[in-house]
């Protein structure tokens, strides 16, 4: 294995780490402090990483996209992360939704919807599945047709009524595209009952709930999703009848990049720990010269390190069907989120008492790596989802 760089991939990464430093973070703190969640969406600074191509990065050539493998959407993830979390999965979830629906569209709707989305700026895409009621047992998933999703598609004529609400939604308010899961057999388990649904924000009985207000991860908008005797024609049906779960299956690495802009904000709460160590005196030093606090240091950075190697070779394996190993994407995205969430604790530790001031980056950093405790689904779910691959 080899996992040098190629000169694209170094020059990539460089531009995100330069926009992340230009665009995002001199915005991200004051956007992040704004109290209505309806204000945070940093509309303008996408438009801009659009431009220079980073919401299409995902999306193949053939369809007017950046075409980057995983490893580049990865090291790419990680420096927007840097930069602000919120933003930066916005547009991972453009890179994650591209590959979903390239591998499950038919080749009507990627016509019908693919070149939209790569020539309008303001164009991003959302899945929904989580319900008040449900959440995790759509993931691991239960048979139990009692437990799971109950918004329901029901066939009318030669189309399809939906009902019923969606809540947590990512990008919610911004998408244009919404991959929705249905139950369409209520008497089988989430495993076999459920259908994809291509769903848009104008069609008749498709409205919009309250935005929620979050911890962290906050210029990332979260948002209920109400489906009020919405009629949709069979061919906005993304995958057969009741075959959602198999589909999804076909669908390697989702979770990979999903996790690399959690790595960054690990790396920035670690740098910014290190930075403070070197100038804050106490005993006469810099407390870095201090045995605790360089030992904190010391594992953060063996923890990022780690969490960094493990991302890129599940990156590495997730290119190809034979070396693709499920439970590499699965306990990935749950190794990451809590390193980076440790290494956000220890740092804001190295700063003592000041680190506890919201005038400090370092609440900032340990609030957004708390979302990836159970963003993409809780860890221990990962965790259960993983054990047929043991």
């Amino acid at each position: 294995m080899d996992f040098s760089l190629t000169d694209e991939q170094i020059a990539l990464q460089r531009m995100a780490h330069e926009f992340a430093e230009r665009k995002i973070r001199p915005m991200a703190a004051e956007m992040d402090s704004r109290p209505d969640p309806k204000d945070r969406h940093p509309v303008e600074v996408l438009k801009k990483a659009s431009r220079v191509g980073l919401r299409t990065l995902g999306l193949s050539e053939e369809w007017g996209g950046g075409g980057a493998d995983m490893m580049t959407l990865c090291l790419v993830g990680e420096e927007l992360g840097w930069g602000d979390l919120g933003t930066s999965v916005i547009l991972e979830q453009d890179w994650k939704m591209s590959r979903v629906f390239e591998t499950m569209m038919n080749e009507e709707q990627k016509a019908r919807y693919l070149p939209s989305f790569a020539s309008d700026h303001h164009y991003h895409f959302s899945i929904a599945g989580t319900e008040p009621d449900s959440g995790s047992d759509n993931m691991i998933p239960y048979n139990d047709p009692a437990a799971g999703m109950r918004t329901s598609a029901v066939r009318d004529g030669d189309g399809w009524l939906i009902n019923g609400m969606k809540h947590f939604i990512f990008n919610a308010g911004l998408s244009k595209l919404y991959m929705v899961n249905t139950r369409t057999d209520p008497a089988a388990g989430v495993a076999e009952g459920c259908t994809y649904f291509l769903l848009t924000p104008e069609m008749e009985g498709f409205s919009f709930g309250r935005y929620h207000d979050k911890m962290g991860m906050r210029l990332g908008p979260n948002r209920e999703l109400i489906f009020d005797d919405l009629r949709v024609s069979d061919p906005d049906r993304l995958t057969e009848v009741n075959g959602a779960a198999a589909a999804r299956r076909k669908v390697r690495g989702s979770n990979i990049e999903a996790v690399a802009p959690c790595l960054g904000v690990g790396r920035a709460a670690y740098e910014d720990a290190l930075e403070y160590a070197r100038n804050r005196v106490q005993g006469g030093r810099p407390i870095i010269e201090h045995q605790a606090v360089g030992f904190i240091l010391a594992d953060c950075f063996a923890d990022l390190e780690a969490a960094r190697r493990l991302l890129h070779y599940a990156a590495w394996t997730a290119e190809e069907a034979e070396r693709y190993d499920p439970k590499m994407a699965f306990m990935t995205k749950a190794f990451m989120g809590e390193t980076c969430f440790r290494v956000a604790t220890r740092a804001l530790e190295v700063w003592g008492g000041m680190g506890y001031m919201t005038e400090a980056p370092m609440e900032k950093y340990l609030r957004d790596t708390t979302a990836f405790l159970h963003s993409e689904s809780t860890n221990q779910v990962m965790r259960i989802r993983s054990m047929p691959f043991l």
